[in-house]
């Protein structure tokens, strides 16, 4: 299977949310899609799922145009949005039952996902349980099993890990990237680290605009001999590139990226995936994607 966005471009009254953002997309990635808030991420995940409509540009789904043929997209698509929608007074059973009726899923086949998902998720202990009485981390792992039911060959999930503990975080990670063997899972985020280990292609998105289109090893490349550690007994001033400051007994330990050795003292370090959108983010080495 194979999506293209060509020159994709949104426009409200008062801004651009997006701007020819153009990238080919296949059958067997994981796509971290990356920004601050604010960048265009949600608006991009609701023009391909067909939420919304793009002011130009073409989105297609194996050769066909999903803007003048949305249900080519909606008959293969799971979409978690980034705040999930829920009934207070049905159980989180109940609540599952629903979903997958109104999607269409079988009922013998959406009683055998509705049993395997609530045990991937380790939520068989709460499908009795009301929604309205669930934690934030639960109906964030209820919403994740709702845009899985169908088995859509297409996943869009935003923000999946908000609400969500460390070990919660690892299974849903775990769970998308075995997931994204047979299917395009697009995976929205502003937290790098949770798609550090499973992507296999990044989008970086900034002020709507696509600056970084590749694999993870392509962007960390970039920002190669570019990140350097060192510490001072203060820093008066702020600093571009700062990606984390530490107070310890000598000082502020800080970690910078920089295309210049910011001070005397400052060594090169290994760089990291956050080091490298960061890289990109404050302007080094960027430039705008059309594949």
């Amino acid at each position: 299977m194979e999506q293209v966005l060509e020159d994709i471009t949104k426009e409200y009254k008062d801004k651009t949310a997006l701007r020819n953002v153009s990238a080919t997309l296949h059958s067997g990635q994981l796509i971290g899609l990356i920004g601050k808030n604010g960048a265009g991420k949600t608006t991009l995940l609701k023009l391909i799922s067909t939420i919304l409509k793009p002011t130009s540009g073409r989105i297609l789904l194996d050769g066909q145009d999903i803007v003048k043929m949305p249900n080519v997209m909606r008959s293969v698509v799971g979409y978690l949005p980034q705040e999930v929608s829920a009934y207070p007074n049905l159980t989180m059973l109940e609540y599952l039952s629903y979903m997958a009726s109104v999607k269409g899923v079988k009922r013998k086949d959406a009683e055998n996902q509705i049993s395997s998902l609530l045990a991937a998720f380790h939520l068989q202990d709460a499908e009795s349980k009301r929604m309205g009485n669930c934690s934030g981390g639960m109906k964030q792992r209820a919403g994740i099993i709702c845009a899985l039911l169908g088995d859509p060959q297409i996943l869009i999930i935003d923000e999946p890990t908000t609400g969500l503990d460390p070990e919660e975080r690892v299974a849903v990670r775990n769970i998308l990237s075995r997931l994204s063997k047979e299917r395009i899972v697009i995976l929205s985020t502003h937290i790098v680290s949770d798609i550090e280990a499973v992507a296999s292609r990044i989008l970086l998105l900034q002020q709507g605009s696509l600056v970084f289109n590749d694999s993870p090893e392509e962007l960390i490349a970039r920002a190669k001999g570019c990140v350097w550690e060192y510490t001072l007994p203060s820093l008066q001033e702020d600093r571009k590139g700062i990606s984390s400051m530490v107070q310890t007994e000598r000082g502020i330990h800080i970690r910078q990226v920089s295309r210049e050795k910011p001070e005397e003292q400052a060594v090169p370090v290994k760089s990291t995936l956050e080091d490298a959108c960061l890289f990109v983010m404050e302007g080094y080495g960027r430039k705008r994607y059309r594949l």
